[in-house]
């Protein structure tokens, strides 16, 4: 049968001028399949139900299109439905239905190809034109209400090769008995008890542990087997250098092996040439948390530089910029 659910959620666009560049730079994304890259609202998280689920907006053209996400990658939704209403402040705020889709059979919930790409499993409910953002908006934003209605397949689950749900995958966290005792400072990475390897990395050096690395990233695990079988023994002070990274690079990179974290100051302190750097070691030694946080963070400095160049190109006449775009 099934289980079903309903839910009533408002929520507030704002800044809706702001969302026009964001808009162009989904355009020219979506156009060459940088799904990952796109730019989104969200709203939420939501509870539809047993659903844990979010509305997402997408900034796409002159369009701004809703999309429902689902949170759980166990849950399969055979229907839905849903109705969209919006404040109409010409009519002394009333509120109007904007679309209205029943909930029947042949509304199932496709995924469309950059909802893949994003790793999430979401369908479009709606979307409101600039036309619509005009009428409706009010002092640059306006306000959006959906009612939903989900059939939930509770006789199955999601296929093993099922659409995976929210971040890309991150390693298990770290136990905090190994990366933030009690004492701080008595931390096995600072305080260097029990290391059994030694890295050169250029004019510094490093000590640490095998069974961590080789735990935690699966190219230093092949590389250390490989030494070992190469000389033949148990490698009880075995030194390595590495010369293709800096040392203040290598140093992020362990700390965040032992702790799953950067250092706390580290974002406000750290300029993009530093994430070019340690996405490159993250990325050499696949430790994909790392390389994650690395790559959102070059996503947005990307971004902001595509809009600035956009908007330069487009309302100061910048015929080099435009070229630059275009390519």
């Amino acid at each position: 049968m099934g289980s079903f659910a309903e839910g009533l959620y408002t929520f507030e666009t704002k800044e809706v001028s702001t969302l026009a560049p964001q808009g162009r730079i989904n355009d020219e994304l979506i156009k060459i399949k940088s799904y990952e890259r796109v730019y989104t609202i969200k709203y939420g998280p939501f509870t539809l139900g047993d659903i844990k689920c979010e509305i997402r907006l997408l900034p796409y053209g002159e369009y701004l299109c809703p999309y429902l996400c689902l949170l759980d990658d166990a849950v399969v939704v055979k229907k839905f439905g849903y109705i969209s209403l919006v404040q109409d402040h010409s009519r002394n705020g009333d509120w109007k239905i904007h679309t209205w889709i029943k909930l029947n059979e042949e509304q199932g919930f496709e995924v469309e190809a950059f909802a893949k790409a994003l790793g999430l499993s979401m369908v479009q409910l709606t979307y409101f034109s600039k036309s619509d953002q005009e009428k409706y908006s009010k002092d640059d934003c306006f306000l959006n209400k959906f009612v939903l209605w989900v059939i939930a397949d509770d006789s199955r689950k999601a296929p093993a090769n099922a659409v995976r749900l929210g971040q890309p995958h991150q390693p298990e966290f770290i136990s905090r008995n190994l990366s933030v005792p009690s004492t701080a400072s008595s931390t096995l990475l600072v305080t260097g008890d029990f290391v059994d390897i030694i890295f050169l990395v250029k004019k510094d050096t490093f000590a640490a542990h095998r069974c961590v690395l080789a735990a935690r990233s699966s190219v230093f695990r092949s590389e250390l087997l490989a030494l070992q079988k190469d000389i033949n023994m148990s490698m009880n002070s075995l030194c390595v250098s590495i010369q293709h990274i800096d040392g203040l690079t290598f140093k992020h990179l362990l700390h965040f092996i032992y702790t799953d974290t950067l250092p706390p100051d580290f974002e406000e302190v750290t300029p993009p040439e530093r994430y070019h750097r340690m996405f490159v070691a993250a990325h050499r030694f696949k430790i994909e948390g790392l390389k994650l946080i690395c790559e959102k963070k070059l996503t947005k400095v990307v971004a902001d530089a595509m809009i600035t160049a956009i908007d330069l190109s487009e309302y100061h006449e910048s015929g080099q910029l435009k070229i630059v775009q275009h390519d």
